[in-house]
C-alpha cells in the first residue's frame, strides 16, 4: 500500500528526525537511497524509506530480508552538530526503535549489544549506522529495518533466529504510526547524544541483555570468549576474560554461550 504522509505527519511529533520523507514503493536499499539525496543536497534529517528493498544490508556486510509489506524499512540523514556525539547515534536509534515498537504496538523489546532488538532471543529488528565527512562535519546514515509480520520466504536458518511484531503476538502498527514514533523517539535520543551522553548510554546499558552473559565475540582479528561485564560511555562492550584480564571492543557479533 502507498505511504500515507499526510497521516505520519499528523502523528509525528519530532522537529529534526523525519521532518522530511522521500518515499519509494521499491528500492535497492534505503541507505543507498540516503547517501544519494545527501548528495543532491537534501534537507539533514530526511527519512528515505521503502516498501520493500531488494538489495538490504545489515552490520557486517550482511544481507537484510526486506519483503513489500513485511516491515519497516527506513534511513535517517543527520548531520550531528557535535561530532564527538556521531558514534553514540547508532546506540540512540536502538533506544528509539524500541520505544517506539512499545509506542506504537505495547510490545516490549530487548536489545543485544550493539544494537538488535530482540524478543524472547530472536531479532526484530537491525540498525545499521555509517558516516562519511561533510566538510568540516559528517554525515551520518542510520538504517533501521523493524519486522512487522513475518515474510513467507524467509531461508530455514533466517526463520530460525528471526522474528517480527506479529510473531510476538502482537498486532502489527501501520508504517506511518511506526514511522511516526520512531521519529518522534528518535528525535529525542539523538538530541540526548549531544547534551547528556551519559544519560543516553545508561539508558541504553539498562536495556542491554548481553550484560552478565558468557559470550563469543567474533571480532576482525578473531574470537574472543568471556563474560560480557559492562560498557564503556563509548558503548564498548566490556569483556571478563578466562585469564582475569578485562578487555573493551568496539565491534563485533556476540553469540551467548550455553553451558
Amino acid at each position: 500500500m502507498p505511504f500515507d504522509l499526510a497521516r505520519y505527519h499528523a502523528l509525528r511529533r519530532s522537529s529534526r528526525v523525519g521532518g522530511e520523507v522521500a518515499y519509494l514503493e521499491a528500492t535497492t536499499s534505503t541507505m543507498d537511497d540516503a547517501r544519494a539525496g545527501a548528495a543532491e543536497g537534501r534537507p539533514c534529517g530526511t527519512a528515505y524509506i521503502a516498501g520493500e528493498q531488494s538489495a538490504g544490508r545489515g552490520r557486517q556486510g550482511r544481507s537484510w530480508i526486506s519483503a513489500a509489506s513485511a516491515g519497516l524499512y527506513v534511513t535517517y540523514h543527520l548531520c550531528p552538530e557535535q561530532t564527538e556525539g556521531a558514534p553514540l547515534l547508532g546506540l540512540a536509534a536502538a533506544v528509539a526503535a524500541a520505544e517506539a515498537v512499545q509506542a506504537a504496538c505495547g510490545l516490549s523489546v530487548d536489545l543485544k549489544w550493539p544494537n538488535d532488538l530482540q524478543v524472547g532471543g530472536k531479532k526484530l529488528a537491525g540498525i545499521l549506522a555509517e558516516a562519511r565527512p561533510r566538510g568540516t562535519g559528517l554525515d551520518v546514515f542510520i538504517g533501521i529495518g523493524i519486522n512487522l509480520r513475518t515474510a513467507a520466504e524467509l531461508p530455514p536458518e533466517v526463520a530460525a533466529i528471526a522474528t517480527s511484531i506479529e510473531g510476538a503476538g502482537y498486532p502489527a502498527p501501520t508504517r506511518e504510526v511506526l514511522l511516526a514514533a520512531l521519529s518522534t523517539a528518535f528525535d529525542a535520543r539523538s538530541a540526548q547524544a549531544e547534551s547528556d551522553p551519559a544519560a543516553l548510554v545508561a539508558e541504553w546499558r539498562s536495556r542491554l541483555v548481553t550484560i552478565g552473559q558468557q559470550v563469543r565475540l567474533a571480532t576482525p582479528s578473531g574470537e574472543v570468549e568471556g563474560e560480557a561485564v559492562d560498557v564503556t560511555s563509548t558503548g564498548e562492550l566490556v569483556l571478563a576474560l578466562p585469564t582475569g584480564e578485562r578487555r573493551s571492543f568496539a565491534a563485533g557479533d556476540v553469540t551467548t554461550v550455553r553451558r
